[in-house]
């Protein structure tokens, strides 16, 4: 009994190893689909394996219904909580602008001069960057020099996070923007 208790106990972190391992195999087999793909179909691996293996010892505690379905659902939120940090954990090494300049700077030994970094990453480069994933993704549809909605997937999750900002927070902006820089003075031609 206290080896089922135990195995119930862990189901979270199986799954989270299965969503890990899934991930890892994934990114090396299915490179043509980007790096979201192998981290969705690993996610959906590990869910699988989290309530395989709950469903199994709770099964096996012969726990009531009430009872099973309450330690089924603590264990899915358990794995949904690690496998969230998971993900951002290596979206942060796929999106993170300040990572990949840190990656830079070690792949060219170390140093690098300021213009040089300062042209990999200027802002016209980085947002045509940005749309052109957007747009490759589908997220973003252009038609006739004007760009319109698509997949609806990153505005879900944006209002999701919009939401958990005013909850967390009290702000409807995203960070950053709740307060507005102070307007800089103007000094007048001639005055240095």
């Amino acid at each position: 009994m206290l080896q089922t208790s135990a195995l119930l106990a862990i189901a979270p972190l199986l799954g989270l190893a299965s969503y890990c391992l899934s991930h890892l195999l994934l990114s090396r087999l299915v490179r043509s689909r980007g790096h979201y793909y192998p981290l969705m179909i690993g996610c959906g691996c590990g869910l699988i394996a989290t309530l395989a293996v709950s469903a199994a010892a709770l099964a096996f505690l012969q726990e009531n219904v009430l009872d099973f379905a309450a330690l089924l659902g603590m264990n899915l939120v358990a794995y949904l909580a690690f496998s969230f940090g998971y993900f951002n954990f290596i979206n942060l090494n796929i999106a993170s602008l300040r990572i990949r300049m840190l990656q830079e700077l070690a792949e060219s030994g170390g140093e690098m001069p300021v213009e040089a970094l300062t042209g990999l990453y200027n802002t016209e480069e980085v947002i045509a960057l940005r749309i052109d994933r957007l747009a490759g993704g589908g997220h973003l549809i252009e038609r006739q020099g004007r760009f319109y909605s698509g997949k609806r997937q990153f505005l879900v999750v944006g209002r999701i996070f919009d939401f958990l900002r005013l909850v967390i927070l009290g702000s409807r902006l995203p960070l950053g923007r709740s307060n507005p820089a102070p307007a800089r003075e103007q000094v007048p031609q001639g005055v240095s």
